[in-house]
């Protein structure tokens, strides 16, 4: 099968019901047999070919439980990113009226104080009104994500391994463990930097080589907890 958006449920139903199932990895299949028509019957084909042959670049699938895990950890980051958006949309309200924020952390105790006593015109006034509650909300929501994460990683021996990694907090050494799965599918370090996408893309032809911007394929969010970590790790002090 494909890598398409449900794949999971498409497994989970095929699992059961034959010896193995295989996931197409879409960049390097397209690699293998691009054509310039494209229709579902072709694709199947194309599959049923390389299949044949023994040929299908197969994609990861973790077990059930890791994929469980990931979704929990990816909503969490899904909530705080509807946090930043509603955030960002009452600085527009205020950045639209002409008003300075007075305090340095808008969103701290003394900043929505001072945001539900400003007085400002209609719609604004409902509609910060709307957005606060909506933050809070999310803040509420959020909270409960973390603790649930906290949990887990207290109860996985292996992220109290990576945990006293400078830079590295539960939920990020919950992120890493998720997103790598079976560590044993990697045959080297490399392997495993090239599927985060942050191993330096190759250009050579003849006697010119020469090495380009990371390839960013692979896990997206693998690629993105490790930049957290790096920043979160230069910023510590006593880093170096």
């Amino acid at each position: 099968m494909e890598a398409t958006g449900n794949w999971p449920y498409l497994y989970e139903c095929w699992e059961d019901l034959v010896d193995e199932v295989q996931m197409a990895h879409p960049l390097k299949t397209k690699a293998i047999a691009s054509a310039k028509i494209k229709t579902d019957r072709i694709d199947d084909g194309i599959l049923a070919h390389l299949g044949r042959a023994d040929l299908i670049p197969q994609a990861y699938i973790p077990p059930r439980g890791m994929r469980d895990l990931r979704e929990i950890l990816r909503h969490r980051a899904f909530l705080v990113a509807l946090q930043t958006r509603v955030k960002n949309r009452i600085h527009s309200y205020l950045w639209k009226l002409g008003i300075a924020a007075e305090h340095s952390d808008l969103f701290g105790k003394s900043g929505l104080a001072w945001l539900k006593a400003l007085g400002v015109r209609e719609p604004y006034r409902v509609l910060v009104d709307q957005d606060l509650k909506i933050l809070e909300t999310l803040q509420q929501e959020t909270k409960r994500a973390t603790q649930t994460i906290d949990r887990l990683a207290k109860e996985d021996p292996r992220a109290k391994l990576i945990l006293p990694l400078r830079g590295i907090g539960k939920y990020s050494a919950m992120m890493i463990l998720a997103e790598i799965g079976e560590i044993d599918r990697f045959c080297d370090p490399k392997k495993l930097v090239s599927s985060a996408g942050l191993c330096p893309s190759t250009f050579q032809s003849g006697r010119v080589f020469y090495h380009g911007r990371i390839t960013k394929q692979g896990s997206k969010w693998l690629r993105w907890i490790l930049v957290e970590a790096a920043q979160q790790y230069a910023r510590t002090p006593g880093s170096s």
